[in-house]
């Protein structure tokens, strides 16, 4: 029997966390990767597996000047092919670039987004090749949100691999779960089919009684929690040991303009934070960091945050206010008069990031997100409704509602309920759908995938055995 063939997409900062992974995996599955001239030698120490050379930015640059305009026509029969149009591929990174020189003045993707046509002709092509050379089945990279990998997801839902994955990380009853996704939403099909069917162990079943009755009195904490509540409470957008570190890039030509900026707009913004809820009842919004990989390519109708809130506010109910917590990594990302605007709206409150979120979820009629994981499965597993703007995961819950546009929350918001029950059984299906996960307590620990590719070699493996079986497709 052959064995499938997964394609690995190598990125620099996750290298010794993929070779974790495919160490684990390479008697079981023949696996390619694809590499720069950066890492071709660590990943060529490997034995077992077969490289691919990917264009590092030179011979990139060398290999789009080639290109003519005949050539650049083949483009219209990609898009035929994967079912997307050209510059959707790099949707991620119009807008990131847009959010991130609003406090960086930063340019370094502009030169990039202005070629995408040629990125997408080229990256294409080299992996059409890679993919009939080695008859890949599978693909699985960091992020689904790289031109690249966003190909990759294309070919995934046309048929011509079978499934392409990553991985995401979700803190749950005090503990970290990683969960293998697929497709731009980062969904789960293993954990669509689970909660369809039924399919709930009792082991999983008891471990959601036990999660959710803890949320009835407190929040389940884990690093990751620790980690950005501590970020939420300093002045400084950086850690001492990251501010040090600017401070010797800085000596070596980096600016030190984006910290400064950061600093500022916290400094000047603070005055339009509150301190306290308001009386009555309260909509909430947890604010996305921005510029995020997620909201940019998930929902990008949604990445300007301050026009979707001020939607909900002017479509606003008699009664409620609309209350709206910064996020604490993105606290100095945004300018003042991001806060002013909205809070010169008369139901808009405006919370700092080091305010208790169970505090705000527990007396919250409901919680809207647009991807917002984090308060998302939060508010379900306290058992507070929660209003879904986009396609999140969590709206697999019964104790959501899916809304297209933001005036919307009105429609929902006296109707939808919490049921107990469902609560448990969504929490059950996602712990069964999800794998064990390490902890961490830093920033650098998380990155790097510190201690975590064991794990997530088992759980990759476990869902390749539901698409060999024909249990998933």
């Amino acid at each position: 029997m052959n064995k499938p063939t997964i394609l690995f997409l190598s990125r620099a900062r996750c290298d010794a966390f993929f070779i974790e992974i495919i160490n684990n995996l390479k008697q079981d599955y023949n696996i390619v990767v694809a590499v720069t001239d950066e890492n071709r030698a660590l990943y060529a120490s490997v034995e077992g597996i077969a490289l691919e050379d990917w264009h590092d930015e030179e011979i990139n640059k060398a290999e789009i000047e080639k290109l003519t305009a005949g050539q650049l026509e083949q483009i219209k029969e990609i898009e035929k092919t994967l079912g997307m149009n050209c510059y959707h591929f790099n949707i991620n990174y119009f807008l990131y670039e847009k959010f991130v020189n609003r406090y960086a003045n930063d340019h370094k993707n502009k030169a990039a987004n202005a070629i995408t046509p040629q990125r997408l002709l080229l990256d294409y092509n080299l992996l059409d090749a890679i993919i009939k050379k080695h008859d890949v089945k599978y693909a699985f990279f960091e992020t689904v949100d790289l031109l690249n990998t966003t190909i990759l997801t294309a070919m995934a839902k046309q048929g011509i691999i079978k499934q392409a994955f990553a991985h995401e990380i979700n803190p749950i009853g005090g503990e970290m779960r990683v969960r293998i996704v697929s497709g731009q939403h980062r969904r789960s099909n293993k954990l669509e089919q689970i909660l369809k069917h039924n399919l709930i162990s009792a082991e999983s079943m008891a471990w959601a009684e036990q999660a959710v009755a803890k949320y009835r009195t407190e929040k389940p904490q884990t690093g990751y929690d620790a980690y950005h509540a501590k970020m939420g409470e300093k002045m400084l957008p950086y850690s001492p040991k990251e501010f040090l570190s600017k401070i010797k890039r800085s000596l070596h030509g980096e600016s030190l303009l984006p910290a400064i900026i950061r600093l500022k707009n916290r400094l000047l913004s603070k005055k339009y934070f509150s301190n306290e809820l308001p009386e009555g009842k309260i909509v909430s919004y947890f604010l996305q960091l921005t510029p995020e990989a997620t909201m940019c390519s998930q929902v990008p109708e949604f990445a300007n945050q301050e026009h979707m809130l001020e939607q909900i506010a002017i479509h606003g109910k008699y009664g409620y206010t609309v209350v709206i917590k910064e996020h604490p990594a993105g606290f100095g990302n945004r300018p003042p008069s991001f806060y002013r605007e909205l809070v010169n709206l008369p139901n808009v409150v405006m919370l700092a990031p080091s305010f208790p979120t169970r505090e705000v979820i527990l007396r919250s009629e409901a919680v809207v997100v647009a991807t917002g994981t984090s308060p998302g499965l939060e508010s379900i597993a306290t058992n507070v409704p929660v209003i879904c703007l986009g396609n999140p995961f969590f709206n697999l819950c019964k104790n959501t509602a899916s809304i297209e546009h933001p005036r919307q929350v009105w429609d929902v918001i006296e109707s939808i309920k919490a049921d107990p029950a469902e609560t448990v059984r969504f929490v059950a299906g996602l712990h069964q759908a999800s794998y064990e996960y390490s902890n961490y307590v830093s920033k650098e620990e998380f990155m790097v995938r510190k201690n975590c590719g064991e794990l997530v070699a088992k759980g990759l493996a476990a869902e390749i055995s539901l698409y060999e079986s024909g249990e998933l497709k």
